[in-house]
């Protein structure tokens, strides 16, 4: 069919787009001078995808643009979206999980109560063997009763925001890496398991701090906006490096779990990651989201591992105890 002038010009827009997302999702490699740009790659996806239903709703040829697209960046999929996973999930092997507990709602940003007990209890019902906690509070904390060794240090000199691991089996060999003018940080610990020396980590970077009342309707607080963001990003990616000094140390294999802030078309995601497994690309279930960021859902927790794991489950679990949901993946030797 014949395309008007207004279907050859949402056709233009519909095709720079389409190149745009490819170039965001890192299709043909490197990172772009504005870190900013990765982050709305779920917002650039989100409206292709509405073109291809227009298109395919008017009976228009250009549908095909989004699908020839996304056979170029099919390896790139996985990190944004995973078809369900039908495959039976196993009970044995090393339950890892993930949480931000955003200080157990001491500051009560929800509207609910005895938030502490609940988070004991869902993880307790789900009895994963290491628990990563991000945005710990020593002080609201409840009693982990079932985890008998536990590492927690504050990101600040008696600051009341830290980090937490918690283990069912003995922790030795423990360390904060210790960020910059910041409420934020890492640590880690290793544990004996499968006769090996396993490192966890519990890496937290720089806060987005985005929030309603920011706004890019017009250019004076779109500027500002942008500059805010991509300083945090650029701040992110100074820490990224702080830790990568601690993992070259590192002979052991290693499990991350982490909070980056930010998505998996980042330069933190890639640098944080390096040459391990995202277990979500595994054994993830749909968008994966964990955060919504002014009402949208962005993936930024994740579970790192050795490539010397299998991923046999996933489980980013639908409960409302804090901002951001938590990840469960559950691994085995090779």
């Amino acid at each position: 069919m014949k395309l008007n002038f207004l279907s050859k010009f949402l056709m233009f827009i519909n095709l720079l787009l389409l190149i745009i997302q490819l170039f965001l999702m890192g299709t043909f490699g490197g990172f772009f001078q504005y870190p900013f740009l990765n982050l709305m790659v779920p917002v650039v996806v989100l409206i292709n995808f509405l073109f291809f239903i227009f298109w395919i709703f008017r009976f228009k040829w250009p549908f095909l643009l989004f699908i020839f697209s996304f056979l170029i960046g099919f390896a790139e999929w996985e990190r944004l979206y995973k078809l369900p996973n039908n495959a039976i999930a196993v009970s044995s092997g090393l339950k890892v999980m993930s949480f931000n507990v955003r200080l157990f709602n001491s500051y009560n940003w929800m509207d609910k109560k005895n938030v502490p007990q609940s988070i004991t209890s869902f993880i307790n019902e789900h009895s994963p063997d290491i628990v990563c906690l991000q945005e710990f509070s020593k002080e609201f904390s409840p009693m982990f009763t079932n985890y008998p060794h536990n590492y927690t240090e504050s990101s600040r000199k008696n600051g009341h925001n830290g980090l937490s691991i918690l283990s069912k089996y003995p922790l030795s060999n423990k360390g904060l890496i210790a960020f910059k003018n910041s409420n934020n940080s890492a640590i880690y610990a290793e544990i004996q398991y499968k006769r090996d020396t396993l490192r966890i980590y519990n890496v937290h970077l720089e806060s987005l701090r985005i929030n309603l009342q920011d706004t890019l309707f017009t250019k004076q607080s779109s500027q500002k906006f942008i500059n805010r963001v991509t300083d945090v990003i650029k701040k992110q990616e100074i820490q990224m490096e702080k830790f990568q000094v601690v993992e070259q140390s590192n002979n052991h294999p290693s499990v991350i779990c982490t909070d980056l802030n930010n998505n998996a078309f980042s330069k933190v995601y890639e640098g944080i990651k390096k040459n391990r497994i995202d277990a979500f690309s595994i054994a993830g279930d749909g968008l994966g989201a964990t955060y919504n960021l002014a009402y949208f859902p962005f993936r930024i927790d994740f579970i790192f591992v050795d490539p010397k794991m299998n991923v046999i489950d996933f489980n980013t679990h639908d409960v409302s105890l804090s901002d951001h949901k938590p990840i469960s993946a559950i691994l085995t030797w090779k």
